[in-house]
């Protein structure tokens, strides 16, 4: 099983390796060829990647396919337009250098001014990113085509949270205003406030093809178990480490059952129409309450609606978000409009773009591509880019066996 542990660490790898990150995913997974595509997979995905996007797709598999395991597909998208995290170990270094300064009655003006001006750069500053990771294998047939699908997805932001009498008690300190022998640290309160949420689904995805009045469809549903793992890292600036969010003395975990359902149909040979609904029970779980401060994480009921045009050699697809996608109270409201395109020229290759835009606020629109190798079709690896607002970056890697 995959272990929100692991995701935990991702966490701190993005952290780590960005600073991290105003970031927003279209989806609530990472799948290269989707994301590839702008986040489509509604009415597009492939039947071994079904159980994640739309579960009615697993009936879409050919004569010949017998077997599908992703293993695995994992991906991370990061954006910091503040340089939040960086400033944050600036100001840290900064404040050590006060306190000695202040033990040592030794330059305190000018390590007050130092100081003031980094904190004055961090305030209001927010900076979000997030990872994903998902193992599905699927077993087509005619009769119940059905997968095991185990994904995990996380969000985290880090903030900063400067307090104005702080500025202003080291202007104080810095023009000599207040004597630096008068001088109490103990007394700055400015603090950085970083928060994380990882959603792990265990699940067996199912779908039946039925016919009414001549047409025929797909319905599929996801029963799922699902763990919520909330961190809430809330300290003071001097005591800020990026290393320390996912740590146990500010985590909390919630479990319960869920499910997904998946509705599909093909108008002709070349036209697919999808419906999708992730999580269709909602749930609210609050963080532990860290220096008096909590946070809600909101697991909303998603529903997506999908159009795809496709042959041998070209998909088209356009996704469009009927809610909003779940995360904390406090964060941008995420809804998307994605429209993507795969030309399939060569059998063992493929070329992939897209473009995302969020429909209720200016974050989160991103241009995507990507490239597909497929040797025999059997062996299937997949890498996907994305660049978009705010110095928002991020990459997918899948690897994929088809029989």
């Amino acid at each position: 099983m995959m272990k929100a542990s692991i995701i935990a660490r991702c966490i701190s790898l993005v952290l780590l390796a960005t600073g991290a990150t105003s970031v927003h995913a279209a989806t609530s997974y990472m799948e290269a060829r989707s994301d590839a595509m702008g986040g489509t997979g509604v009415a597009s995905s492939h039947y071994g990647t079904a159980a994640l996007s739309n579960p009615a797709l697993l009936t879409h598999f050919g004569a010949t396919d017998d077997f599908s395991i992703v293993l695995p597909s994992v991906g991370a998208q990061v954006s910091d337009p503040n340089n939040t995290v960086d400033r944050a170990d600036d100001v840290k270094d900064l404040w050590n250098r006060f306190d000695t300064a202040v033990d040592s009655q030794t330059g305190v003006s000018e390590s007050a001014a130092a100081l003031k001006s980094k904190l004055k750069d961090l305030k209001d500053t927010q900076a979000n990113g997030q990872v994903g990771a998902s193992i599905v294998a699927t077993v087509p047939n005619k009769t119940l085509p059905f997968a095991v699908v185990v994904k995990s997805w996380g969000t985290v932001s880090v903030e900063g949270k400067v307090s104005d009498h702080d500025l202003q008690y080291l202007d104080n300190v810095a023009d000599g205003t207040l004597p630096a022998s008068s001088v109490d640290t103990d007394s700055l309160t400015s603090r950085a406030h970083g928060r994380a949420a990882v959603i792990t689904d265990v699940g067996i995805a199912m779908a039946h093809q039925f016919e009414t009045a001549g047409q025929s469809w797909s319905l599929g549903i996801t029963p799922k178990y699902q763990r919520i793992d909330l961190f809430n890292y809330n300290v003071s600036v001097q005591d800020f480490d990026k290393n320390d969010i996912n740590s146990s003395d500010y985590h909390n975990t919630k479990t319960g059952f869920n499910a997904d359902l998946g509705m599909a149909t093909d108008l002709s040979d070349n036209w697919t129409l999808g419906l999708a609904v992730q999580n269709i029970i909602p749930r609210s779980v609050d963080t532990k309450a860290i220096n008096g401060e909590k946070e809600t994480f909101k697991v909303r009921t998603q529903a997506t609606a999908g159009a795809a045009w496709h042959n041998r050699f070209i998909t088209t697809a356009l996704d469009v978000d009927l809610t909003e996608a779940s995360g904390f109270t406090s964060d941008k409201k995420r809804q998307f409009a994605s429209l993507g395109a795969e030309l399939n020229a060569w059998s063992w290759m493929q070329v992939r773009a897209g473009y995302r835009q969020n429909i209720i606020s200016n974050d989160g629109s991103a241009f995507t591509a990507g490239l597909g190798f497929s040797p025999f079709d059997v062996v299937h690896l997949d890498i996907t880019g994305i660049a978009g607002t705010d110095r928002t970056y991020g990459a997918v890697a899948q690897m994929q066996f088809t029989f």
